[in-house]
């Protein structure tokens, strides 16, 4: 703002509320990279030696003589927190206007249209990294939406299933994650053999709820990409696209807590720091006078890193049969 200095500044409790416990549709890429908190802008993170750890190791020893000794390879890499941030402005002829009783609407309104921006790119940041750094990449061998029953209705499940199976073969540990384009969890839900798999044999027109096919694919979480975002510029015809294909599906391997030990596809490191402020708070500006505005901002520090690309395998084109794809 035009008249504000840091000490013109306030963190207002009551508005930061709003943002703190609201929580934007769609939005979900805090369960595909999870959030570490970190106490640098900038610093280093443990990558472990995952041969090591699943290495046998001679435990038994012979009397009078001490334990075998291991050693452990630790290597390092690099975060750069960045600052997310976006301001609002609130004309004073708005608060005029206003009733008081409508006031804090007025400035809750504003918080709530910053938060879904803000979670918007990082939305985007996400999935744009999920999609171009995982090891392994998919075609779909036998169209979801084919007609018929059995094999000529396509079989998500065994791809599924091999997806799953190139994960732990690469990792030793077996995903715990799924997300689906919304085309192709549309697919997958109206496709005879997932039904069947889902609901039980001759499941017929039962609809498959997510919670149903998370349980029968032994997942934590099962996601649908359905947020959407406007690529136009302002003044231009809004259109609507996702950043995620719509007809692809990304399974992956990220914990339920966050841990720099616990290995993960991806991490969001988020910088928290008393000077800073929690992060999503709300900011209040201080009144401009020569701009007769004051206004609200919402703020954060983080980087997103992929710390596992052998932890994700991407299926796409799931609406079509390709030669030579995954079966």
């Amino acid at each position: 703002m035009g008249s504000s200095t840091g000490r013109d500044l306030h963190v207002d409790i009551l508005l930061s509320q709003i943002a703190l416990n609201y929580r934007p549709p769609g939005m979900i890429a805090d369960q595909i990279a999870p959030i570490v908190p970190v106490q640098k802008e900038t610093d280093s993170y443990p990558v472990f030696s995952r041969g090591e750890a699943f290495a046998i190791e001679k435990t038994n020893r012979s009397r009078g003589s001490q334990a075998n000794r291991v050693t452990r390879t630790v290597s390092s890499a690099q975060y750069a927190a960045k600052n997310y941030a976006l301001a609002y402005d609130i004309p004073v002829e708005d608060r005029a206007n206003m009733d008081p009783t409508w006031q804090l609407e007025l400035e809750g309104g504003a918080i709530r249209y910053l938060t879904d921006k803000l979670t918007l790119d990082w939305d985007r940041r996400v999935l744009t990294l999920a999609q171009a750094n995982v090891s392994t990449s998919f075609l779909c061998g036998s169209s979801w939406t084919a007609g018929g029953t059995g094999t000529g209705a396509g079989d998500p499940v065994s791809m599924l299933w091999k997806m799953q199976e190139q994960i732990q073969s690469q990792t030793a540990v077996k995903p715990n994650s799924a997300l689906f384009g919304y085309r192709a969890w549309n697919y997958a839900r109206r496709n005879y053999n997932f039904r069947n798999f889902v609901q039980g044999l001759y499941a017929g027109g039962n609809n498959v709820s997510r919670a149903g096919a998370q349980a029968a694919l032994e997942l934590d979480r099962l996601l649908i990409a359905q947020a959407f975002y406007n690529p136009m510029n302002e003044g231009q015809t809004a259109t609507f696209s996702n950043y995620f294909p719509s007809d692809g599906v990304l399974m992956y391997y990220a914990p339920m807590a966050a841990s720099r030990e616990v290995p993960s596809f991806l991490y969001s490191f988020r910088w928290t720091a008393p000077e800073l402020g929690e992060p999503f708070a709300a900011i209040r500006h201080s009144f401009d006078t020569r701009a007769r505005v004051d206004g609200v901002e919402v703020q954060y520090y983080q980087d997103e890193r992929v710390t596992g690309s052998d932890y994700g395998a991407l299926l796409l084109g799931v609406g079509s049969a390709q030669a030579n794809g995954l079966v």
